[in-house]
């Protein structure tokens, strides 16, 4: 007596192997992309930087005044000065932790991972502040799980760094550590 495996999967031999070959395929040409589009470029940090890579300023730059809006009047010297307190905090995470962040950076230059993550073919500098605006709103609501999870790993380190400063302290009304405490 034999018994046969339930056809649940709906895939012949031949199908699986089909799949197989065009997921190498698609996994060859997409490191051959990644090659091509320089996302295995130089990992050293930017001039002033410990950390964050130019290609990353040149996203995040665009992206600073949007994600801390009402938190500073957006200014060249501000922008640079969260992000350089953003490096810092990076400094203090794990490598690991570190990695992932860049990986997620280096992916957000590809078009079609932007489109994926963001719903926009278009660089972020490349954007108007209104319609970069909309793209973050948009990026924000998107029904992909891992679309909204890139968002916040973006955002809150640069939220968590901008807050540790003292104009960010100041912003959010917290007067800080009581001065005295009452014992019982």
């Amino acid at each position: 007596m034999t018994i046969n495996p339930p056809d649940s999967a709906g895939l012949s031999r031949r199908d699986f192997i089909r799949f197989g070959l065009i997921s190498g395929a698609l996994v060859s040409s997409g490191a051959s992309l990644a090659l091509l589009t320089g996302c295995s470029r130089d990992m050293s940090a930017a001039d002033g930087f410990l950390h964050l890579r130019d290609n990353d300023l040149a996203l995040l730059r665009p992206l600073t005044p949007i994600l801390l809006a009402g938190a500073f009047t957006p200014s060249e010297e501000k922008i640079e000065y969260a992000l350089q307190q953003m490096d810092k905090l990076l400094h203090s995470a794990s490598q690991g932790a570190r990695a992932e962040l860049f990986k997620l950076l280096d992916a957000m230059h590809l078009p079609p991972m932007r489109w994926y993550l963001t719903g926009t073919w278009r660089a972020f500098d490349k954007q108007a502040p209104e319609q970069l605006r909309d793209t973050v709103q948009q990026w924000s609501e998107r029904d992909n799980g891992l679309a909204r999870l890139s968002l916040r790993a973006i955002n809150q380190p640069l939220v968590w760094a901008w807050y540790l400063t003292e104009e960010g302290v100041r912003h959010t009304g917290y007067p800080g550590t009581p001065q005295k405490v009452a014992t019982v």
